[in-house]
């Protein structure tokens, strides 16, 4: 009789190694230690995963996903920026392992679903098309990364508020008079 194959073993494995990432960081990110969390065998995780760049992969996908999903929850764009910069400084480990491989979600062939919605909300809002802002939500997304890029480095300092609070307070500003920055193409 032919084993069952196991259905949850992928989602084992993923959970194990978001659960290494955020104790251990890279260093604790090894397929032994992610089969070992995921009660399986080091041959199983390979035969689902190629090597650790591709689980590193797995879970950046299943990182970025979430936090679309709290973008996606924002009542209105001021919110959004809000939410992105509190998902990072709540969530640094995370962030952390998304800004390693962000360049591999930053190609103009690949589905940007954040960037889409982005544009969509502030087309509905001052009218044209979601296009005429891809320059500009890409503006703010570079913004806000490196804003939490510096504000996941360990803290909670005077310097850390005042990052936080320069960052929205541009992009606030950047919403109000967005009239200067859209592109009609």
């Amino acid at each position: 009789m032919p084993p069952i194959p196991d259905k949850q073993l992928e989602e084992r494995i993923v959970t194990a190694a978001r659960q290494l990432w955020r104790e251990q960081g890279d260093k604790g990110l090894t397929l032994r230690a992610v089969a070992r969390a995921a009660g399986t065998t080091t041959p199983t995780v390979y035969k689902r995963f190629r090597n650790k760049q591709a689980i590193r992969m797995a879970l950046a996908l299943r990182i970025r996903a979430e936090l679309n999903a709290e973008l996606f929850a924002s009542s209105g764009l001021e919110e959004v920026f809000r939410r992105y910069l509190a998902y990072a400084e709540a969530n640094p480990h995370e962030y952390q392992l998304l800004r390693l491989v962000w360049a591999q979600f930053y190609t103009p062939d690949l589905p940007r679903p954040g960037r889409a919605w982005v544009s969509a909300h502030m087309a509905a809002r001052f009218g044209g098309r979601p296009e005429d802002y891809g320059q500009l939500v890409d503006a703010l997304f570079m913004l806000c990364h490196g804003t939490s890029s510096l504000l996941i480095v360990g803290g909670n300092t005077p310097a850390h508020t005042a990052m936080r609070e320069a960052s929205l307070k541009f992009c606030d500003q950047v919403i109000e008079h967005i009239e200067v920055f859209r592109s009609d193409e």
